[in-house]
Parts: C-alpha cells; structure tokens; sequence
C-alpha cells in the first residue's frame, strides 16, 4: 500500500465520501507511522517556489513573539497566546523559545505539506490549476487555514466561496478582484497585492 492507496481506503467510509479537512492531517500521520513513502511532487509536498514565497510572506523569527491579535502584543501585558516563531509556526510554543534557522526552514516545509493536504482534499480540482495559481492558493491556505470546526463560524480560506468559484472556473480576473476586495487583502497588505497579480496573470511577481 502506498499514502494515496491509504486516503482512498478511508474515503468511502467518510460522509458523503468526503473526507474533512481537519482529518487529513491525521492520516498523514498515520502513513507516516505506517513508514509509507511520499510520493515525489504529490499534491501534499510543497515546491520550492512556494517556500520561497512563504519565507517572504511569513518572514523570520528566531525568538517566540507574542500573537499580533493577542492581548500582549496589544497591550504589553496578559496573554500572548498563540506564541509564534520561525516562519510562522504557532504550535505548541512557547514564551522564550529560541531556534536555529535550520529548525526553522524545517518546520516551515513540515507546516506547508500540512497545509497542502488539508487544500488540496478540500479542492480536488487545484491540481488542473497552472503552478502559478495553484502555489497562490497554498500560500493563502498557509496564511489563514480552511476553518476552524469548533467554532459556528465559517473562517479562513473556506470563507472565499466566491473567489474559489471563480477560479475553479477559470475567471481568473474576476477571483484577483474579490481577493483585493477582501478583508484579508488589507490584513496582509504587499501579500495579497502580490498574489492578486499572480492570479490574474498566472505569472511569478517578484
């Protein structure tokens, strides 16, 4: 059995023979105890121009910093919860830590593989995108995640019905619109300006 043979063994038993995105995670896992290998270029392993791209957007920190939202980056003081460090990476960190930029890459790759199996068994369909489009939507599921099941909202990336409507469909100039219409475009600024352009293009902006 290889990883793919083992998601399509625990599809059909999944409702509506979907599997939930906070699930794939965690058959990953269970490959990877399983020591079955990943195949090269599959659609869980990121390339090198996406963390290329994450190393820019997410930038680098060798010291655990408080959340931008949490009370003590706000205020100085209370919680800084989630704490974050490396390129992003706010699981299971503490206040205090200290890493290398070794560690860091590391993790960052680790992070971004996760986050591509999470997108792409959401969105079957981001493998028939060029690589261009396909690396905008990895880099926006890394930024703000599909949603959040504990909570009664819809969050994250799964809020962008419209915006993957169209670009499922091909409306590539109709998608960069709403992405510059949001309001993550002016949480992140330079980023979404960035991969707005590529998605209207489906050329690299440097």
């Amino acid at each position: 059995m290889d990883r793919k043979a083992l998601f399509d063994a625990v599809r059909p038993y999944a409702p509506g023979a979907k599997l939930k995105p906070e699930w794939v995670p965690m058959i990953d896992a269970l490959a990877d105890a399983m020591g079955l290998p990943r195949a090269a270029g599959g659609p869980g392993e990121p390339d090198p121009e996406l963390i290329a791209a994450l190393k820019k957007d997410e930038g680098l920190r060798l010291k655990a910093y408080p959340d931008p939202l949490s009370p003590r980056a706000r205020t100085g003081k209370g919680s800084g919860a989630p704490w974050t460090i490396g390129y992003g990476r706010a699981r299971g960190i503490q206040e205090g830590q200290i890493i290398t930029e070794a560690t860091a890459e590391a993790w960052l790759i680790e992070d971004a593989r996760e986050h591509n199996l999470v997108i792409h068994a959401a969105l079957p369909w981001l493998k028939r995108l060029d690589p261009v489009r396909r690396r905008v939507v990895e880099n926006m599921h890394f930024n703000m995640g599909w949603d959040n099941p504990k909570t009664p909202a819809v969050e994250g990336l799964a809020q962008f019905k419209n915006t993957l409507g169209h670009i499922e469909a091909g409306r590539y100039a109709e998608a960069a619109a709403a992405m510059r219409a949001s309001l993550w475009a002016k949480q992140v600024k330079g980023r979404a300006v960035r991969l707005a352009r590529e998605m209207e293009t489906g050329r690299i902006v440097q």
